[in-house]
C-alpha cells in the first residue's frame, strides 16, 4: 500500500511535459533491467521519508523537491 500511495502522490496533479529522449532512455533501461523500477521506487520513497524528517532549510530544491512533494516541473 505504501508503494501505491507514493506513486499516486508522485504522478498525481499537474504534470510537466515528458522529455521524449529521456523517456526512451529510461524505458530501455527498465526493459533491460526489470528490477530497476522497484529499486528506484524504493530509493525515491526512502529519500522522500528522509526529506520529510529534515528541517525545512535542509530540504532539496528544484526537480528533486518536486518529485518528493509529488509535483512535476518544479525548478
Amino acid at each position: 500500500m505504501a508503494i501505491l500511495s507514493f506513486i499516486d502522490r508522485v504522478v498525481g496533479g499537474p504534470q510537466a511535459p515528458i522529455d521524449v529522449e529521456a523517456d526512451a532512455i529510461i524505458r530501455a533501461f527498465f526493459k533491460r533491467y526489470p528490477d530497476a523500477a522497484y529499486r528506484m521506487t524504493k530509493l525515491a520513497m526512502s529519500l522522500s521519508e528522509q526529506v520529510e524528517k529534515e528541517p525545512a532549510r535542509a530540504r532539496p530544491r528544484g526537480w528533486l523537491a518536486g518529485l518528493i512533494e509529488g509535483r512535476s516541473g518544479a525548478g
